[in-house]
């Protein structure tokens, strides 16, 4: 039986090893303006390993002066030039600017997946306000599935508020991956708002994943007052995994506290 890992810990394993074949070599020491001076200018070379090597370098250096060439490498030819430069944004963290932020939220939308995580993971670590929230709103109306679901994970790290809205609005998406998403994404703000949406799509959603991830969440955020649908889910669901996800969130539940 496959058991469900729930969705907010399978977090992407991004590709951002720090060795590459044909690094360059470590140079004297250097005033730190002169050598992301000197690594802006690489991020522009001909050679792909080079501007990704210039990419992790700059993110390890972390200097917001190189932000504007990180977001220009955000529209590079090679996808993994594009990943490692919305990483080294990320790690650049509150520092980076609004056009930055805007230009992680348009990198949601990359055709690689990779790009998709590195920016959403890197939204995690600026300070997005609300107008990004915002922006991430929009954007999620007019996108397709797989965007969709780099924007939720955004908002999963971002934990603004206004997320909650974005997250509901969410749990009536047709794809039941981004449902899933949702769920997961109300279930990290652990706002107990949510509690009833987790019952209802526990009981009601078509998708065994989604209902099971919602047992898995009332399971961490529930109260004694969802015992009832937890056990009457682990008696009729058709599915073993979401009776797997109920008994669990039954006996968290349940457990005298220590």
């Amino acid at each position: 039986m496959t058991r469900l890992r729930p969705f907010a810990r399978i977090i992407a394993t991004f590709p951002l090893v720090l060795t590459i074949g044909s690094c360059v070599n470590e140079a004297p020491p250097q005033p730190a303006t002169v050598v992301v001076t000197q690594l802006v200018q690489l991020l522009r070379d001909p050679s792909p390993d080079i501007r990704r090597t210039a990419a992790l370098s700059l993110g390890k250096i972390a200097d917001s002066n190189s932000i504007p060439a990180l977001v220009a490498a955000l529209h590079d030819p090679d996808s993994q030039v594009r990943a490692y430069s919305a990483w080294a944004l990320g790690q650049i963290g509150s520092d980076v600017t609004h056009e930055g932020m805007v230009a992680l939220v348009g990198a949601l939308g990359d055709g690689d997946p990779a790009v998709k995580d590195a920016a959403a993971l890197a939204l995690w670590f600026v300070d997005a306000d609300q107008t990004i929230v915002d922006l991430l709103n929009q954007a999620f109306v007019v996108s397709e599935p797989a965007t969709r679901m780099a924007i939720l994970k955004a908002l999963m790290g971002i934990s603004h508020p206004s997320a909650y809205d974005v997250f509901v609005d969410a749990l009536d998406d047709p794809d039941s991956r981004v449902r899933q998403a949702a769920v997961a994404g109300l279930g990290e703000l652990g706002d107990r708002r949510a509690i009833r949406y987790f019952r209802k799509i526990m009981l009601q959603d078509p998708d065994e994943s989604v209902r099971a991830e919602a047992a898995y969440r009332l399971g961490m955020i529930g109260t004694r007052a969802e015992i009832p649908a937890l056990k009457k889910v682990q008696e009729t669901d058709p599915a073993p995994l979401v009776q797997l996800w109920a008994s669990w969130a039954l006996h968290r539940i349940e457990a005298p506290s220590t």
